[in-house]
């Protein structure tokens, strides 16, 4: 009998957007300001089923519930607790709130469902349901035409980035007669092709292309800051975190899948990447006075460092590469998640999203100072905080994996970061703010601003428990990788 308990994650979200959706339109609830609570907790009982299930592979493997798919959705669904919670406090500034959280929802789904995929048709149907739901909410702030502008950038550069992963999906269909993982790493292994090398080599820098728009990779990266500037905050939390570890999670499947550890070729296009990345996004956020586009700019950056670590090789002794890439992605979902809360309160009591909006902050509310010091200084890499153990945890699998040359541009790369990131600090501590008045923090905010720097504190001073989650995964990629080998 095929064991379907890993599905009831995904049907508990369902029906939480739908009866999150449904409640906003009852006004009594609505004004309650209790919806966020709502999803919060449906964010964590949906974590708690996917945490206690087992490992199955339904519909000829098509999907794949593992431990590496369950460390995935762990990130997802804390990411979405958080910012839910931070949320609270601006319910009552939209009469659309449970249309908020229903799209949170089903974006959250979609990326489990790309973490979960085990084929290129499955990994597609979670991309559009990701990304679809998020062009809404990038448009969530409608009386603002900057929103309006991100949605439609979001939208016209998604359905190409969307299209070019179908299109390529097509391409290796033809080629390997599969869609599956499993069945594409067979196929690469036995050398049984249906069309010549060249169209194998375009399939797959489609696909590539097509998840390197996902984690604002470049040359992939344009709509990035924009997008970041425009779309309200928490959604641009959202978007910079849980959507780019969803475009992770596929990269790295796809990419164990084809054996790309092996082949040169393409482990030389991700240290391109990964080079350009961390280089353009660092030096275009030097000049930035939006504190949104420099957090775009720098998730860029954040997207090399990652990227690093890939092109250390995710062959069959792929561990250290999933173990410290989903180690990363944990740490800097709480470091960026916090930095866009600190952008949200901030604006809230100034009308500003600017870096100099940040002026004198340590004298006007310290708790909230010093949590933005916290975030940047994690994001810059600084111990003992959560940034620099990731980072530390990155560098090490390339250097293992031979990429050294890659490793120092990153640690150049990071102290170019340094500057931008303590020029935030120099705004809150050092300049006197314009208006002497105290800002009063929200405390829903308050609340996730809070467990944001207590993760990032506590993590990187024991970071022991996330190492091992990203063991765990990786022991079940492993488990994969050999059974496949077995096969051959």
């Amino acid at each position: 009998m095929m064991d379907y308990t890993p599905i009831y994650p995904y049907i508990l979200l369902v029906a939480a957007s739908l009866s999150i959706a449904l409640l906003g339109t009852v006004p009594s609830v609505r004004s309650g300001r209790w919806l966020g609570w709502l999803t919060a907790a449906s964010a964590l009982a949906a974590l708690a089923l996917s945490s206690h299930t087992g490992n199955s592979s339904p519909w000829g493997g098509t999907l794949r519930f593992d431990g590496y798919a369950r460390a995935f959705n762990g990130i997802f669904l804390l990411i979405l607790a958080v910012i839910a919670i931070g949320s609270v406090a601006e319910e009552k500034k939209t009469a659309f709130a449970g249309e908020y959280y229903a799209l949170m929802l089903l974006s959250t789904m979609g990326l489990m469902i790309m973490g979960s995929s085990g084929s290129l048709l499955i990994l597609y149907v979670g991309l559009e349901l990701s990304t679809i739901s998020l062009i809404a909410l990038a448009a969530f702030s409608k009386f603002e035409k900057r929103s309006a502008e991100a949605s439609v950038k979001l939208l016209v550069l998604g359905s190409v980035a969307s299209a070019i992963v179908l299109y390529g999906s097509s391409i290796l269909y033809g080629v390997l007669g599969t869609t599956t993982f499993t069945g594409m790493s067979q196929a690469l292994a036995t050398g049984t092709l249906a069309a010549p090398a060249a169209a194998l080599w375009l399939g797959i820098i489609f696909v590539i292309g097509g998840l390197a728009f996902k984690v604002a990779a470049v040359p992939f990266h344009l709509w990035a800051p924009d997008v970041y500037e425009g779309a309200p905050a928490l959604v641009t939390a959202f978007l910079s975190t849980a959507s780019k570890a969803g475009g992770f999670a596929a990269l790295l499947r796809f990419l164990i899948s084809i054996q790309a550890g092996e082949n040169h070729a393409i482990t030389s296009l991700i240290v391109a990447i990964s080079g350009l990345s961390m280089l353009i996004g660092n030096l275009c956020a030097l000049s930035q006075t939006n504190l949104k586009r420099l957090l775009g700019y720098s998730g860029i950056a954040q997207s090399g460092y990652i990227l690093v670590a890939v092109a250390g090789g995710v062959g069959p002794d792929h561990g250290a590469i999933v173990g410290s890439t989903l180690m990363y992605l944990l740490l800097y979902a709480f470091t960026n998640v916090g930095a866009f809360l600190l952008v949200q309160a901030v604006y809230d009591a100034t009308g500003s999203d600017k870096v100099s909006a940040l002026s004198g902050l340590h004298k006007r509310c310290p708790t909230l100072a010093f949590s933005a010091v916290v975030v940047m200084f994690s994001l810059g890499g600084i111990p003992p905080l959560a940034g620099f153990v990731g980072k530390l945890y990155l560098f090490a699998a390339a250097w293992e994996g031979g990429q050294q040359g890659l490793v120092m541009l990153g640690a150049i790369a990071s102290v170019i970061a340094l500057y931008y990131y303590l020029m935030v600090v120099k705004q809150i501590y050092i300049h006197d703010p314009a208006d002497d008045r105290r800002i009063a923090v929200a405390r829903p905010l308050g609340i996730a601003m809070t467990i944001c720097t207590i993760a990032i504190l506590a993590i990187g001073i024991y970071p022991r428990p996330v190492i091992e989650i990203g063991e765990r995964a990786t022991a079940s990629m492993t488990a994969v990788s050999g059974t496949i080998t077995a096969r051959r």
